[in-house]
């Protein structure tokens, strides 16, 4: 039968060329939508490796001169490091708080980032150096952001009481190279003579939904080098994250703090405003959340689009050969026979695009058009979007020749006979 619908679809060529551009044009078209949706699919659904659930952001501030509650420097016996500590510790001692930590460039959902190079210990000038994410955190931050090891344990109760660092796995394995990288020593570059260990290695992290894992390191800082940064950045950069025991909304968060009064100013030191981490999140998600609705909207405009246009080509191709389908009948072709000669034609008609789809593929992979950073391009990418686009196209060119085929089967041999 296949033998005998191609040969019908060589005799009508003039009109089924143009239906070929169609499916031709129809299925590359959607193949590469489809192909960009599941990236961000696959990549918002992927392991954030940190927990923001309770989380809440709170920002410091200075007192100046001439502000109410200032002190004169000149009468301080602690510094501005220290200050800021003992007040992450009154946030940590409030029974509603259950964890509380500091740190330089370690809060999510931010736009802030530094960057930094870092070496194994004992490599020589041949090791070619990179920089990598940085992140200055103190020791509780692993718990406020509920961050765990590569096998799931938790970070807190590997650190010890000196500086040290917790490697991402993408950093872990471009660092050492499949050996265990935990106990091993690290430094800046081949030239600081300062090393620190490495206290562990955490699931990989990932800035927000929409984008990949990178190669990113933690340096636990101790109390002493903490409020030596703080001397160096002042207060105002700083992250201070705070981890309650319940989910509260802004308004009860901002009497949270409210409540707890003069123990959220120490000196020149206050807590000037706090937010979720929820709603840091939805600012930064945004314009990619917009764009994602744009891209699923134009993606089913589509769809109708096409649905409506194979149907109504395949109506009409269907429609005008009425008096051929009913000659077949009156000549001895069962229905069931008709239905599936129609059928079989019109994927024929779709699988002739194949080769040329794939061309246009394989195009389209050596100039590195797809997204194959998110997502490398591996079979079951290919079999989801090739063959979701083609199932979907066969569906419509079905559904299309079937309404007319089914009215054309009811027809009596004398009308068949008055058509042709």
């Amino acid at each position: 039968m296949i033998k005998h619908v191609l040969k019908i679809i060589w005799n009508q060529r003039r009109a089924n060329g143009w239906i070929f551009a169609e499916l031709l044009v129809v299925v590359a078209i959607l193949f590469s939508m489809m192909d960009s949706l599941l990236v961000d699919f696959y990549a918002y659904h992927q392991p954030l490796g940190f927990d923001i659930t309770n989380t809440y952001k709170v920002q410091l501030g200075v007192l100046k001169p001439g502000m109410m509650g200032y002190v004169d420097e000149v009468t301080l016996a602690t510094s501005l490091g220290e200050d800021a500590m003992r007040l992450v510790d009154n946030l940590r001692q409030a029974p509603e708080v259950e964890e509380a930590s500091i740190s330089c460039v370690g809060s999510p959902y931010t736009y802030s980032n530094m960057w930094s190079s870092l070496v194994p210990d004992g490599v020589d000038s041949t090791w070619e150096v990179h920089s990598f994410q940085h992140h200055i955190v103190d020791a509780e931050y692993f718990d406020v952001l509920r961050m765990t090891t590569d096998d799931g344990n938790p970070i807190t109760p590997l650190i010890r009481p000196e500086v040290g660092y917790v490697l991402s796995r993408e950093l872990a394995g471009k660092l050492f190279e499949g050996k265990r990288a935990i106990g091993e020593y690290v430094k800046f570059n081949m030239n600081n003579t300062d090393r620190y260990p490495v206290f562990a290695v955490s699931t990989p992290v990932r800035r927000s939904e929409y984008e990949k894992a990178n190669a990113r390191f933690f340096e636990v800082a101790t109390p002493a080098r903490m409020i030596d940064l703080i001397a160096q950045w002042q207060v105002m950069p700083m992250d201070i994250l705070v981890r309650m025991r319940s989910n509260l909304t802004p308004d009860e968060f901002e009497a949270f703090l409210q409540g707890m009064g003069e123990r959220l100013t120490v000196n020149n030191v206050y807590v000037s405003g706090g937010y979720s981490m929820k709603e840091m999140r939805a600012d930064i998600l945004k314009s990619r959340e917009d764009n994602m609705k744009k891209k699923s909207a134009l993606v089913g405009f589509m769809l109708l689009n096409v649905f409506f246009g194979i149907i109504g080509t395949f109506w009409l191709r269907t429609q005008a050969r009425q008096g051929e389908m009913g000659l077949r009948i009156a000549i001895g072709s069962s229905r069931s026979q008709l239905r599936r000669l129609m059928s079989i034609e019109g994927l024929c008609l779709l699988a002739l695009t194949v080769p040329l789809i794939l061309i246009y593929l394989g195009n389209i992979l050596y100039l590195d058009l797809p997204d194959t950073y998110r997502l490398p391009y591996t079979w079951w990418r290919f079999a989801a979007t090739f063959g979701g686009a083609y199932l979907l196209m066969a569906g419509m060119i079905s559904l299309g020749i079937w309404l007319p085929v089914r009215k054309a089967m009811q027809m009596e041999p004398v009308e068949a006979l008055h058509y042709e």
